[in-house]
């Protein structure tokens, strides 16, 4: 899947459902980019969190709850947040990563 066939979708589009099932056993319990673990007991659903298409600089990519693409399909994970993750979308636990 690339990222191409995903810009502009939103995180309740039909076509897009299968990005709210469960991610691949490598995102399970990785550690975000800010050092959280993503626990599965423990995530927050997309619609709980107002995910959506982001407007500007802040953008999943840049969260400290984020989790990089693991297998080369153009999608990460959250460690709060349940589901797929695009990198250029946006959710109200957003908090801007500085390396």
């Amino acid at each position: 899947m690339s990222l191409v066939g995903l810009a502009g979708c939103a995180s309740d589009d039909p076509q897009y459902e299968d990005l709210q099932g469960p991610v691949p056993d490598e995102y399970q319990t990785a550690t975000a980019q800010g050092g959280t673990e993503r626990s599965v007991g423990n995530l927050q659903s997309k619609a709980g969190v107002n995910y959506h298409d982001a407007q500007g600089a802040a953008i999943c990519e840049n969260c400290v709850h984020y989790i990089r693409d693991k297998n080369d399909d153009g999608l990460g994970a959250c460690s709060l947040v349940e589901g797929y993750i695009e990198p250029n979308a946006w959710c109200t636990i957003y908090a801007r990563h500085t390396e």
